[in-house]
C-alpha cells in the first residue's frame, strides 16, 4: 500500500505486463497517448525510452501508462516554466490548452472557452506554487476549478440557474458519467497524495493512508509500524491535523464545496 504514496512514478511497480516484451508495450502505449492527446513536445521514441528507464519488466500496463502521463507531465511543466526556448514555452501553454478545455467543456459546456482561458493565466500566474513538477496537470485542473468560479462569478445572475430547465440540464450533466470525471478523481487523489507526503513523519503518513485507502485496522497498523493501535490513532490525529493546517489542501476543498453549492 505504500504504492499509494506514489501516485506520481517510480519504480515500486510489481504487477505483471503479459507476455509481450516490455519495450514493444511501453512503445505501443506512448504511441498511443501521443496521438490521443496529440503531445509534441517529447518524441515517443524518447517518451518510451523514458518508461523503460522508470519501471521494471514485470508492470503492468495501467502502472505503464501512468508513468508515460508522468513522465510528460514533467516535460510539460519543465516547457512551461522555462524562459530560454519560448517557441517551446507557446507550444507547451497550447497543449495544456487542448487539456484543459476538453476537461472544462465536459464539466461546463457553455463557460468551456472563457474557463480555460482563464485558467491558462492562472497556472501561468501562479506555476511556481506546483509544489510537485509531477503533478502539474492536478494543479493546472485545480486551476481550471478556480478558473470556473471567477468567471461565474463574472456573470453573476446570468449564469445563475433559475430557470428548471437550465437546473434539469446542468444536474444530468454532473450525474452522468463523462469520459473525462477521472481526470478530476485522479486530480483529487493527486491534490490528497501531496499534502500527505508533506506531513515530515512518515509514520503518520502510514497511518492515514493504511487507514482510509488501505481499510486496514488500527490493530493491523500497528503491527506493520510496530506500535500499539491507540498510538496508531494518536499518530492518524495528528497526521489530519497537520493535513487540516495546508492551505493549498484546504483552498481545493473550499472550490470543491463552493462548486457544489
Amino acid at each position: 500500500m505504500e504504492s499509494v504514496l506514489k501516485c506520481s512514478g517510480g519504480n515500486d511497480i510489481t504487477s505483471h505486463t503479459g507476455g509481450a516484451p516490455l519495450p514493444q508495450i511501453c512503445r505501443r502505449i506512448a504511441h498511443e497517448l501521443v496521438a490521443r492527446y496529440e503531445w509534441r513536445l517529447l518524441p515517443a521514441d524518447e517518451l518510451v525510452k523514458q518508461m523503460l528507464d522508470a519501471v521494471v519488466p514485470e508492470t503492468s500496463e495501467g502502472e505503464l501508462e501512468r508513468v508515460a502521463k508522468h513522465r510528460y507531465t514533467l516535460t510539460l511543466y519543465e516547457a512551461c516554466l522555462q524562459e530560454e526556448d519560448l517557441p517551446r514555452r507557446e507550444r507547451a501553454y497550447r497543449e495544456l490548452h487542448r487539456y484543459l478545455y476538453r476537461a472544462a467543456y465536459n464539466r461546463w459546456p457553455e463557460l468551456a472557452e472563457d474557463t480555460t482561458q482563464q485558467a491558462i493565466i492562472l497556472v501561468y500566474e501562479q506555476i511556481e506554487r506546483c509544489r510537485a513538477p509531477g503533478t502539474f496537470l492536478a494543479f493546472a485542473l485545480w486551476k481550471l476549478r478556480h478558473a470556473f468560479q471567477i468567471v461565474q462569478r463574472a456573470r453573476g445572475k446570468e449564469f445563475n440557474c433559475t430557470d428548471i430547465d437550465d437546473i434539469d440540464r446542468r444536474h444530468s450533466i454532473h450525474q452522468q458519467p463523462s469520459a473525462h470525471s477521472h481526470l478530476f478523481r485522479e486530480e483529487r487523489l493527486c491534490v490528497l497524495i501531496e499534502a500527505i507526503r508533506h506531513i515530515p513523519d512518515k509514520r503518520k503518513q502510514k497511518a492515514i493512508v493504511l487507514k482510509y485507502v488501505a481499510e486496514l485496522s488500527d490493530e493491523e497498523i500497528g503491527d506493520q509500524l510496530n506500535v500499539t493501535a491507540n498510538y496508531v490513532r494518536l499518530l492518524r490525529y495528528r497526521g489530519l491535523e497537520r493535513l487540516r493546517e495546508d492551505e493549498q489542501l484546504r483552498d481545493y476543498f473550499n472550490i470543491e464545496r463552493n462548486e457544489a453549492v
